[in-house]
């Protein structure tokens, strides 16, 4: 599944993309001439290009360039990734606390059992003698 693909399709593809992309520009264009206030419902129907391709990185690019659609939500991926951020830094400082308190409570419990192990010893010594 590690195939190459060959330099002639990487070439046809990149050709294909360049005509979209001329296309998409030139419609632009010609609809801002006519006065339009562009979207990408007019120019699917100006260049008979699908929805989809409108979609597709280079394509978006252009709309972009041109503010026919607004930017990634640039801001927002910066906003989702400081409070992603802040959000591992605060389960991070969960993790710690909750790690200490396991060692702290594993503590315990050894001591507990060498507390227990002496007091059934006292135990046993005390029925000892009573019998």
């Amino acid at each position: 599944m590690n195939e190459k693909v060959p330099q002639s399709l990487k070439d046809k593809q990149e050709l294909t993309r360049q005509q979209t992309i001329n296309a998409v520009i030139k419609a632009i264009h010609e609809l801002n001439e006519q006065g339009y206030k562009i979207k990408i419902k007019d120019l699917m129907e100006y260049t008979g290009l699908s929805r989809s391709t409108f979609g597709k990185n280079h394509v978006r690019e252009v709309l972009e360039r041109y503010d026919i659609v607004e930017k990634k939500k640039i801001k927002e991926e910066r906003v989702n990734s400081k409070e992603s951020l802040s959000a591992e830094k605060r389960l991070r400082k969960e993790l710690k606390r909750k790690n200490e308190r396991i060692s702290k409570l594993l503590e315990e419990k050894t001591e507990l059992k060498q507390e227990c192990e002496l007091l059934r010893g006292r135990l046993f010594l005390l029925m000892q003698k009573s019998e």
